[in-house]
């Protein structure tokens, strides 16, 4: 049986289903709550009570003291929604309120693909995951690895598992570990989040997703909060590559497109090892979106150099707001 729980002063509300504890419906639901060890140690997720009944479905160590029981206090990480629930709980309004966070991962999977591309898996310790916001980033290293930094590619909906699409590149470091030396179980650190190519989640605007090759980690992690979200505007993926053969998930974004009514996703070959685009005819001819209507949209562009001076120019010319153009500047991407 599904419950409703509704966040306050927020207003947002999310569904709970069978077992699931508050917390972990909350961050499916894409809801960006406070939270620290989400075991029931830390009291980071502590709520108040304000309708409906909960249990307590999980054991804390955290000592909830009689006053904090008296004002309904309740641990969301331990706590299962009874009926349709109210909470005042803090949550996450933008990228200065997520905690910056140093944790040792390990490695779950490392899957080549393209030959140039290594999908690269960590599993954080289950008392101490991830907090972060879909599209940005971390460093990766230490324990003999060379420092990196790593645009995240998942959904924070799943704060254990953590994904990057790393690419290779002669002479790197950190690229030559993951390719040569990286295997499972190995241990590597993770030092973030940081950066704020974040979703602006207040808008209620069409969304335009823009990547080259790589620049796909950070848009994939948007384009799945997005869906967690469960937004109801029209939302344009463009996944920019030299050829074909380069597009190492393009069944992932058709799968997208099948799945969603209102998702488009359109693959671009540019023939070369840069970013050469068109963007004012690729917005006209293929995603139908007319140069007079730019400023209904938001635009989300993550690549190398060239890439975003063609989006920044195009579309500045077009009269585009710069609140909505969110530009994230991929290193070797």
């Amino acid at each position: 049986m599904t419950k409703q729980v509704r966040i306050l002063p927020s207003g947002r509300e999310f569904v709970s289903e069978g077992n699931s504890t508050l917390l972990e419906a909350g961050l499916s639901a894409g809801l960006a709550l406070g939270y620290g060890c989400s075991n029931g140690n830390c009291g980071e997720c502590l709520a108040k009570l304000v309708a409906g009944e909960v249990e307590q479905t999980k054991h804390h160590d955290y000592r909830i003291s009689d006053s904090q029981r008296n004002d309904k206090l309740i641990l969301m990480c331990c706590s299962t929604a009874l009926s349709d629930v109210g909470l005042e709980a803090a949550e996450a309004r933008d990228v200065s309120e997520i905690p910056r966070q140093q944790i040792t991962a390990r490695v779950k999977n490392i899957q080549i693909v393209d030959d140039d591309v290594a999908l690269l898996h960590l599993k954080t310790p289950r008392t101490n995951r991830l907090r972060f916001l879909a599209g940005q980033h971390v460093k990766l290293g230490g324990n003999g690895i060379p420092v990196s930094k790593q645009s995240i590619s998942s959904c924070p909906c799943d704060d254990m598992n953590v994904h990057f699409q790393v690419p290779r590149l002669a002479g790197d470091g950190f690229s030559d570990h993951v390719f040569n030396v990286m295997k499972k179980g190995d241990s590597v650190d993770l030092d973030g989040p940081l950066g704020d190519f974040v979703l602006d989640e207040g808008s209620n605007r069409p969304l335009v997703f823009i990547a080259w090759h790589t620049g796909f980690g950070p848009v994939k992690s948007l384009v799945e909060h997005a869906m967690s979200l469960e937004h109801t505007e029209t939302m344009h993926l463009v996944w920019i590559t030299g050829d074909k053969d380069d597009r190492y998930l393009d069944n992932l974004c058709r799968s997208w497109q099948d799945a969603l009514d209102d998702f488009s996703y359109t693959a671009v070959e540019s023939g070369s090892a840069d970013a050469k685009v068109d963007l004012e005819q690729l917005m006209t001819r293929q995603l139908k979106i007319r140069p007079e209507n730019v400023t209904a949209f938001d635009f989300y562009v993550a690549g190398n150099g060239p890439l975003l001076d063609v989006c920044r120019k195009t579309l500045t010319k077009l009269g585009l707001p710069a609140e909505q153009l969110t530009l994230d500047q991929i290193e070797h991407a």
